[in-house]
């Protein structure tokens, strides 16, 4: 079972270099926002730890899609294209190929590649439309069409793409890149079968799902026994919900039926905004966050999503979409919050389970940057930053990771390199740093955000952001405080800055800045619980001030020459005295 897990694994790895090196655009090639996966006639995952899990959590509804639609009308050669939400894409900026693998006349797997394009032909240059009415205002839309035939491209669906994207050279470069990983998927899977025969590894794959789904029973029965509900608040840009829009759930854990219960029927009816998650990111984010709870050792694939039973409605903001209602921003806004949330749901149940929340919507270092670019005879150009994008939970043992991004990427995302992305478009990073003091306190501390500023190089540069993250920051769990709000502002020639919107889209001249202020994770156990001496390492790195390391830490320090020590009787006194205070409050 292992040599065979093992090619699997290294099959997704050949799909994701042929993608990655030959990926046109900078999203893609520097931040590798794609992922790759495959699975079995039947629909059943084999690995999807190599990929984004807002991307794979539910991968096997693609080709459901293309088996339901074409039926016995799928032959070698074919491949076709799926953007639609409504037929179980995650969101319409996910240009997402899936062909079948046909191995003794039938067809025995189908290879998938996703990969998150800077441009779809929305009305606006981004690639997510949080204000978004309805579907009819997020751009192209290719619901599970055939974009190949024997090995061919069709070419009317090509014709039709590049009529109505921006950058439509940059967008056939994408194509081919995504086309080239299930083409490589599809060819490795043939030898492979053709090695050690089609019937054995069609058993390994099943076999591969019962133990998949025995190693997830075994930890479900470890968890304590228990039902708990809760509702967070999302920043909201709607008069329906002034307050906030909220998110609620009900976690259920049955460690004899060894099966987890999550309950998402509760949730507010779709809203007339572009955050509505999609079924595919519903289903990821309820995966996601049950798996990494159960453990590392617990594959993620069919076998194991078995033990975890999600229910959900249709029409609802979160869960299944009723159409036409808007999903371009399905993969990160609601879904950023919903994976943290149920998540810090398992720290109710037992002290030691559970994170805090990350990074909820995109810091305007993570801008759709778009205009024209003088150094390249007035070219259009249209990217998807990824940078700054840090601030991890802290979960009980560990503080937060500072590159984990939010619970849709959990890390996987490649932070864009500063001299790459000024190469790419005609701007210039001034700063990109960790903001202090953003990281929620805790016994384990949350990971900070950035402090970004961008200013363009030469003429005119337009900036999109999907953010959040301001009235309701992320917050702490078992203790834990939040952390900092996300900030993003418009800085003028003077220096004179005016904030901007949850959704941003400003256009920036020459002398004009960006300026983003990343939210961090939130703090996981009472601060006053941290171990000293972490609370120095997190001082000396430029995390925490000292205002924070003695008013929230309630550490006191003292001098050895230039070395910074700590009075332990000092400490403990402050430390009794804040806990005094906090009991009197």
């Amino acid at each position: 079972m292992v040599v065979l897990r093992r090619r699997f694994e290294a099959i997704i790895g050949e799909m994701i270099n042929a993608l990655f090196k030959s990926g046109r655009s900078g999203v893609l090639n520097t931040a590798m926002d794609f992922s790759c996966s495959l699975t079995d006639a039947r629909f059943q995952s084999i690995s999807l730890a190599q990929g984004l899990p807002v991307h794979v959590g539910a991968i096997d509804l693609i080709p459901r899609a293309v088996a339901a639609k074409f039926g016995r009308d799928i032959h070698p050669g074919d491949c076709f294209v799926n953007n639609s939400g409504y037929l179980g894409n995650t969101h319409c900026a996910d240009f997402t190929v899936c062909a079948p693998v046909f191995v003794d006349s039938e067809i025995a797997f189908y290879v998938i590649a996703r990969a998150h394009l800077g441009d779809m032909g929305f009305p606006t240059p981004t690639t997510y439309g949080p204000r978004s009415r309805d579907v009819y205002e997020e751009g192209l839309m290719l619901p599970c069409v055939r974009i190949q035939k024997d090995y061919a491209d069709v070419p009317e669906v090509i014709d039709i793409c590049k009529a109505n994207i921006r950058v439509p050279e940059q967008f056939y470069g994408d194509y081919l890149a995504v086309l080239a990983a299930v083409r490589t998927g599809e060819a490795r899977l043939k030898v492979l079968c053709a090695k050690y025969g089609a019937a054995t590894v069609r058993t390994f794959v099943d076999e591969f799902q019962n133990y998949a789904e025995r190693m997830a029973c075994q930890a479900i029965s470890t968890l304590p026994k228990g039902r708990v509900s809760k509702e967070m608040l999302y920043d909201s840009e709607t008069e329906l919900y002034p307050e906030g829009i909220p998110i609620r759930a009900t976690i259920e854990v049955d460690p004899e039926e060894e099966l987890v219960i999550v309950d998402l029927t509760e949730n507010i009816d779709n809203l007339p905004l572009g955050i509505n998650m999609t079924e595919s990111t519903t289903i990821a984010a309820c995966m996601t966050a049950v798996l990494n709870i159960l453990g590392p050792d617990v594959p993620r694939c069919t076998g194991s999503f078995r033990r975890v039973k999600l229910l959900m409605r249709e029409g609802a903001a979160i869960g299944k979409p009723r159409f036409p209602a808007a999903t371009s921003a399905a993969t990160t806004n609601l879904c950023h919050a919903l994976i943290p949330h149920l998540q810090s749901m398992f720290a109710m149940l037992r002290g030691d389970l559970g994170t805090a929340y990350g990074t909820i919507g995109m810091p305007g270092s993570c801008a759709v940057v778009s205009g024209e670019d003088a150094r390249g005879q007035g070219r259009s150009f249209v990217n998807q930053l990824i940078m700054g994008y840090w601030g991890g939970p802290a979960l009980s043992g560990h503080d937060g990771w500072l590159t984990y991004g939010s619970g849709a990427s959990q890390g996987i995302l490649w932070q864009s390199s500063v001299e790459v992305v000024e190469q790419q478009q005609p701007i210039i990073i001034e700063k990109l740093e960790v903001r202090e003091d953003s990281g929620g306190a805790g016994q384990w501390e949350g990971a900070p955000g950035a402090d970004c500023i961008i200013r363009p190089r030469s003429g005119a540069v337009r900036f999109m952001v999907n953010s959040a993250s301001r009235e309701h920051p992320p917050q702490g769990a078992h203790g834990g405080r939040a952390a900092a709000p996300m900030r993003i502002s418009r800085r003028d020639a003077s220096g004179n800055d005016t904030e901007l919107p949850i959704s941003v889209d400003t256009t920036l001249r020459p002398g004009e800045r960006l300026v983003s202020e990343g939210c961090g994770g939130g703090g996981y156990g009472d601060p006053l619980d941290r171990d000293p001496w972490a609370v120095v390492a997190s001082l000396k790195a430029g995390r925490i001030s000292r205002h924070r390391a003695t008013e929230i830490y309630g550490v006191v320090f003292g001098h050895e020459g230039e070395e910074v020590t700590i009075d332990g009787p000092a400490t403990v006194a402050r430390r009794a005295q804040l806990r005094r205070r906090g009991v009197l409050a």
